[in-house]
């Protein structure tokens, strides 16, 4: 799989090729001999030109310049756009053909304030000049990934995972991208869609009509002809391209190009820059910055990137962007960001399109590492996994409901001692209530919940080695999927609710049936009439108990006995002590009796305590793999 990464600038533009399995870093392919070519467009007897060959001097006509920053405002742009994209791709060919022939994916830059319908209409427009398969990708990010992994930067990883902010500043935007610990952060790609170097290309070519003796002559061809300004604005970025290399040489003395403009008549047109001539255009009114001056937009935009930052000040700022390397945008930032390490790029020409060719990397990788962890989460695979060890939780979900049903009954068999209850069948029907609260509740949640969460560990140390093979192959940190150290907090209060919801009724009565039983016997004797209590008062009851049941036999007596109003006398001599040994002498048979109800296939707990662990679990394991994601998405 090979990726291309197109980086389509206002002023220029790039091209690199990136092995989707390559440890090598993306490689510039060359653009008619240059590793980044002019972004202008024009037709030579009726062929699409770009680059150097769209100039009129070149004999080119209708040569068109800066087309990308007016997508947004200018319909007729879009028609530039794509003329210029099928004039690289046609050039690609031309000097590569083998090579294109293997590109399986292309992405394409934008400016941070795209929105997502105009990138959508972006890619669109890039299909239809001819490139395959094609995702564009915020500019800012494409900057971030390319510091991340570019050797030549040599940024210590540390200060990357703590925070940083990319500010890329090309010819028609300036954009920021605020990463912390790996994250972007809410609102993390912003910036001015407006302020971009090509401002100041056309400024050093207004102040030098402006000062010409053929001002307004020059003003007639500029507003005439689009092709001789977009020649003219070319030659005004050349020249502070030029300045901004090596600006000491112009301290003392401007840099100078004189223009031959041939339209109606031949005029002369020169060109002059100069440090105090730069000082005097950053700070000119400009109608494209609605009547600001540029430094003072760059200053507002720095601010606001500040402000977005303060509660995690970056460590590290990233300046790229071809106009990065103006130095008052430099110290600008650098007064922004005191205190953080600045870094330049040293090819902020081509670092765009490099970091494009690593965003598609990094996309494809993301796209199996979701795929796949969807289906572990969502698939047969977790459910199996689930569904053959999910018998493990029946003997400690058994002796956790045991201790919450005896606390339950214990309680209820304290009121009706007290004569809060008036008889045994009120104090049974009292009963079932408490102890269906009592396995809702709290309490019970709390019990189980170490029982789940050994379980569940357990559980995820067997599903943890084939996670940990995907992150290796997809370049996400093992750690960022490790689902033995992750508390899981999340994942286990959802367990919890999901291993009493998973009981169902069916369930839930068996239980309820049980413990009910077992109170009873603990009230009465063997033969089911007889209260337990000792003394003579026991003694008295358990004797005319015998009699009536002579009399009645088992069933009737029953009935009778638990209708009878005892006094409140006889009942306190049934001790709390006694109900509990009496419940806990049938311990043993309570929780084999609640494991046969939890097994029972005909109630379907197993089934649905499947399911309900699945979900839980798959949507924590996709919960961790979002928070993985940025690990390698930035």
């Amino acid at each position: 799989m090979k990726i291309l990464g197109f980086d389509l600038g206002d002023g220029e533009s790039a091209v690199t090729l990136l092995d989707g399995d390559s440890t090598v870093e993306p490689r510039v392919l060359p653009l008619m001999g240059r590793t980044s070519m002019l972004s202008a467009v024009g037709y030579k007897d009726g062929q699409i030109v770009v680059g150097e060959e769209a100039s009129v001097h070149a004999g080119a006509q209708s040569a068109v310049v800066r087309f990308k920053s007016r997508f947004l405002t200018d319909p007729g742009a879009a028609g530039d756009v794509r003329a210029f994209a099928q004039g690289v791709m046609a050039q690609l060919m031309r000097e590569q053909p083998a090579l294109m022939a293997q590109v399986s994916r292309t992405v394409v830059g934008c400016p941070a304030g795209w929105g997502e319908g105009r990138r959508e209409q972006y890619a669109r427009l890039m299909e239809s000049a001819g490139f395959p398969n094609v995702c564009v990708v915020p500019e800012p990010r494409a900057a971030f990934l390319y510091a991340r992994h570019a050797r030549g930067l040599r940024i210590d990883p540390a200060l990357m995972r703590k925070s940083a902010m990319v500010i890329d500043i090309g010819s028609s935007t300036t954009d920021f991208a605020y990463i912390v610990d790996g994250h972007q952060q809410e609102h993390a790609l912003f910036g001015d869609t407006n302020l971009g170097g090509g401002i100041l290309d056309e400024m050093i070519l207004r102040r030098s009509i402006a000062l010409s003796p053929d001002r307004e002559a020059l003003e007639r061809v500029m507003q005439a002809s689009p092709a001789w300004r977009s020649y003219c604005e070319l030659e005004a970025r050349r020249l502070k391209e030029k300045y901004f290399l090596s600006e000491e040489k112009w301290e003392t003395q401007p840099i100078t190009k004189q223009l031959v403009v041939c339209y109606d008549e031949t005029l002369m047109l020169e060109l002059s820059l100069s440090r105090q001539a730069m000082e005097e255009i950053i700070r000119m009114p400009s109608a494209a910055l609605g009547g600001r001056s540029f430094v003072t937009c760059l200053q507002d935009a720095l601010h606001a990137a500040v402000r977005v930052s303060e509660s995690c000040p970056p460590q590290v700022v990233i300046l790229t962007g071809g106009a990065s390397r103006m130095a008052f945008f430099q110290e600008a930032c650098r007064e922004a960001f005191a205190g953080s390490l600045m870094v330049m790029c040293p090819e902020p020409e081509c670092s765009i399109a490099r970091g494009l060719a690593y965003a598609g990397r990094v996309d494809e990788r993301l796209k199996v590492f979701r795929q796949e962890v969807a289906s572990i989460a969502r698939g047969e695979k977790l459910g199996a996994a689930v569904g053959a060890r999910v018998h493990e939780l029946y003997a400690p979900l058994a002796s956790a409901l045991y201790e919450v049903a005896k606390d339950a009954a214990a309680d209820t068999v304290a009121l009706w001692r007290r004569g809060g209850v008036d008889t045994i069948r009120e104090m049974e029907a009292l009963l079932e209530a408490h102890l269906e609260q009592a396995f809702a509740g709290e309490a019970a949640a709390a019990r189980i919940a170490p029982e789940v969460r050994a379980w569940t560990e357990r559980l995820m140390r067997m599903l943890e080695g084939e996670l940990v093979a995907l992150c290796e192959r997809c370049g996400v940190p093992p750690e960022k999927m490790s689902l033995e150290r992750t508390q899981m907090q999340t994942g286990l209060s959802g367990v919890k609710v999901s291993v009493l919801g998973a009981m169902g009724m069916d369930v839930v009565s068996g239980l309820l049936g049980v413990v009910l039983a077992v109170v009873g016997a603990s009230l009465c004797g063997g033969s089911g009439v007889a209260l337990v209590g000792t003394g003579p008062v026991g003694m008295i009851a358990g004797a005319s108990a015998g009699a009536l049941l002579a009399i009645l036999g088992k069933d009737s007596m029953e009935k009778l006995v638990k209708g009878i109003s005892f006094p409140v006398i006889l009942r306190q001599m049934v001790t709390d002590s006694s109900v509990r040994r009496g419940i806990e002498r049938q311990r043993e048979a309570i929780e084999r009796a609640i494991v046969s109800a939890l097994a029972d296939p005909r109630n379907g707990f197993a089934a649905r305590l499947t399911e309900s662990l699945s979900g839980t679990l798959g949507a924590q394991m996709e919960t961790m793999a979002k928070n993985a994601e940025m690990s390698i998405c930035a």
